[in-house]
């Protein structure tokens, strides 16, 4: 804990140092991040009549920080988790490639607008989501008031959890849920993705409390995954294996893998 205590008190310097560095180089004539612009809606003076609407100067901070502790680790998470997967399972990614070549080529970039397009490359996220469950447990939250839930008594100001990783690795839930498998996710015929067997993963919390983020997060690792996929291919050294062996803490991590090996599997162009 008391470590936990000193990298957040290290951290929130970091982030103090880098709003106040941006607010000495800000231009509103070049806003050049989210940092900017959190800063150009505090700063805008037609807001300043309407409270409700305008960002205080002191909360851009903890916006911002915000914005990289539970933004960029959980996503960055996601997408290496995506790659061990996709390296231990070669199948699966060359029938994601193939996915990828039929729906959008090679002559642009994928976008939002493709997901409904790309069954099986979102039946492999949501797989990724469930079989890691690399956020086993949610942020903590606290009952306001006396609580009673399937016969269980929880006083007032009591700290609870979702246990994530038990629901998603639930054996009245799911069919051999210790098994990787994309397809569990589609339909019959394969073409589309059960919305209903989808809404049982647990990742991003339950409930009006559950992540705020999470119809950007799920937008970035679709479009970080599906880029990095069409661009590139990824493989281990002949005769290793990847150690798939999760690390705990605040977010599950796997070991280095020290023998990864990317190549391009196309020569490049610009895409629109």
């Amino acid at each position: 804990m008391r470590l936990f205590i000193e990298f957040n008190k290290s951290f929130l310097q970091f982030v103090r140092k880098f709003v106040k560095e941006h607010y000495q180089t800000y231009d509103k004539n070049n806003i050049r991040d989210i940092t900017d612009s959190l800063i150009e809606q505090c700063l805008d003076e037609k807001l300043e009549a309407d409270p409700a609407t305008q960002i205080p100067k002191e909360k851009i901070v903890n916006l911002v920080n915000d914005l990289f502790g539970a933004g960029f680790d959980t996503v960055t998470t996601a997408l290496s988790w995506s790659l061990m997967y996709l390296v231990t399972y070669p199948d699966i990614q060359k029938r994601i490639q193939e996915e990828l070549e039929q729906t959008i080529g090679r002559e642009r970039r994928p976008r939002l607008s493709d997901r409904g397009k790309l069954p099986y490359t979102e039946a492999f996220i949501l797989e990724m989501f469930r079989h890691s469950s690399f956020m086993p447990f949610t942020i903590p939250h606290s009952t306001t008031r006396d609580t009673a839930l399937n016969g269980y008594y929880i006083p007032k100001d009591r700290c609870v959890f979702i246990n994530q990783w038990q629901v998603n690795h639930d054996e009245k839930l799911w069919k051999d849920p210790l098994t990787f498998k994309p397809e569990r996710f589609l339909n019959a015929e394969g073409t589309e993705v059960n919305k209903m067997e989808g809404m049982k993963v647990l990742i991003f919390g339950l409930g009006k409390r559950n992540c705020a983020g999470e119809t950007i997060g799920r937008w970035q690792v679709f479009l970080f995954l599906t880029t990095l996929l069409q661009q590139l291919e990824f493989s281990v050294c002949d005769g290793k294996e990847v150690d798939m062996t999760q690390l705990y803490g605040l977010t599950l991590k796997h070991h280095r893998c020290e023998h990864f090996q990317v190549k391009q599997r196309f020569p490049i162009k610009s895409m629109g």
